[in-house]
């Protein structure tokens, strides 16, 4: 096979897939394709933080035995992918939870995997390495001490978003068709925003999550999912993670969702539309996007609406619970270290999470009760407006992206037209869907002074096929993909 047919470099994982299938390339030509396009466009972006290229040549050999035998492959065969390196565990492999100076030596023990690179792996998907994350996923973009920050593809000194940045900026420059990422607030949704990719967030239960050796935590709904430049590779990817796990108390006996809801469109259907998704000041360049968005869904067919959103509570008061929910999670793991002798002077994680992991251990019964009980209310709103929507449009995050800093530090705006918002993650409402479980997904909606803005569309509780179709039928009127001519 010669180097011309090899798949470019904005080929689609769904194309690869057949590519590879009909004989047109191999699985080896395009794993080292990848391969060189990361080593090419690594340092300008700051996407990858591990490789293990002798590992991914060696399983796409294998493949392509398997393939020359006409054997039966899986749905992901050959699709060259990273995973994120925070709570992201395959054997052998980093687990440095974002560029934790303490956890810099530490790798995953055996035995022990997280659902994205195990499902990768059964569906013939080649793993090459892993991608950079902010510590712990404690913000809204990306940067930490040891790796730098994660740069965005439409201006290198601006962010790519967080915290699973270096996965949607591997994916939008092209280095990999698919990557994994991981959603406790945003961060598969977020840096999709900032980086014209497509990153989808499934309902609670539908990809399964087993964290030992708690469980039952107090933290909001974590995700595994991924980031991709199309909907139909979305799609390829959630129905390869999708499936039931009893591992999982809340895993649901759910079906792949069928390819049909790429071609579905959205006539009829009720959408509602929230420029402030319940009182979050937003930039008034994305609020004027996120507005042409829903012209274009109502020229589809859609019946777009205003919804007020009655969350109950002021946006900056739903921030400090979602960073009181994240410090009890990320207290486990401080533990986890003293446990090794390190204190959490010696661990080198951010003031903020040593801040906020301070103010989870002195809550007390009853605020940690109260906040169970905001979190309700939120629920609540959400279940109230779907009750006469179909679906929920608003802006992905209120801010476009920031400068990045150079001492590992990078975060989020500290105010949005004149309102004070919180810069770890005050100016990113796609938090809401990790307190109430609904699927929800960040489409681009076009650039703005050369930087894209993201529109989050979000579904009912299971409804994640609609959520599906709605991006699909936005993606065939509004296709974005030619905004990657701008990508260096």
């Amino acid at each position: 096979m010669g180097e011309a047919e090899l798949p470019e470099r904005w080929t689609s994982a769904s194309e690869i897939l057949q590519r590879i299938r009909r004989g047109e390339c191999s699985a080896v030509e395009v794993t080292s394709d990848a391969v060189e396009r990361i080593h090419a466009l690594n340092p300008v972006y700051g996407a990858a933080t591990f490789l293990s290229e002798e590992e991914a040549v060696s399983a796409a050999t294998a493949l392509d035995q398997r393939l020359a035998r006409c054997e039966p492959v899986g749905s992901l065969a050959g699709i060259p992918t990273l995973m994120k390196d925070l709570y992201g565990f395959r054997p052998g492999w980093p687990t440095t939870l974002g560029g934790l100076p303490a956890a810099l030596e530490d790798s995953a023990p055996d035995g022990v995997w997280s659902r994205y690179p195990l499902q990768v792996l059964r569906h013939d998907g080649i793993l090459i390495g892993q991608t950079n994350s902010s510590t712990f996923g404690f913000r809204g973009v990306t940067d930490n001490t040891c790796f730098g920050p994660t740069r965005n593809p439409f201006d290198a000194g601006r962010n790519a978003g967080g915290s699973s940045g270096g996965s949607a900026a591997a994916v939008g420059p092209g280095m990999v068709p698919i990557a994994g990422a991981s959603d406790a607030g945003g961060s598969i949704r977020i840096p999709a925003a900032w980086t014209n990719t497509f990153g989808f967030q499934a309902s609670a239960g539908r990809v399964p999550s087993s964290p030992r050796p708690s469980l039952f935590h107090l933290g909001p709904h974590l995700y595994e999912g991924a980031v991709t430049r199309t909907v139909e590779d979305g799609l390829l990817a959630f129905n390869a993670l999708q499936g039931f796990d009893p591992h999982d108390p809340y895993s649901t006996p759910e079906s792949p969702i069928s390819s049909r809801v790429l071609t579905a469109g959205v006539v009829g259907k009720r959408m509602g539309l929230s420029l402030d998704f319940g009182g979050f000041p937003v930039e008034p360049s994305i609020a004027d996007r996120i507005e042409r968005a829903a012209e274009t869904f109502e020229s589809l067919g859609a019946i777009v609406e205003p919804v007020t959103l009655n969350l109950s509570h002021p946006h900056d008061e739903l921030t400090q619970m979602w960073l009181r929910a994240m410090g009890t999670l990320m207290a486990a793991d401080v533990d986890g270290f003293a446990a090794r002798g390190l204190s959490p002077d010696e661990l080198g994680a951010p003031e903020a999470v040593l801040q906020w992991v301070g103010v989870a251990r002195r809550m007390a019964c009853g605020e940690i009760v109260r906040d169970r009980v905001v979190r309700t209310t939120v629920l609540d709103c959400f279940i109230e407006a779907t009750e006469h929507f179909d679906l929920l449009l608003g802006p992905t995050v209120t801010s476009m992206p920031v400068s990045n800093r150079t001492d590992g530090e990078t975060a989020g705006p500290t105010t949005i037209e004149g309102h004070a918002v919180d810069p770890l993650i005050g100016w990113c409402p796609t938090y809401l869907t990790n307190f109430t479980g609904f699927p929800s997904a960040s489409v681009p909606t076009g650039l703005v002074d050369g930087l894209p803005v993201g529109m989050l569309i979000v579904g009912k509780k299971f409804h994640d096929a609609s959520v599906f179709a709605a991006a699909a039928a936005f993606e065939e009127a509004r296709p974005w993909f030619g905004n990657y001519s701008l990508v260096g």
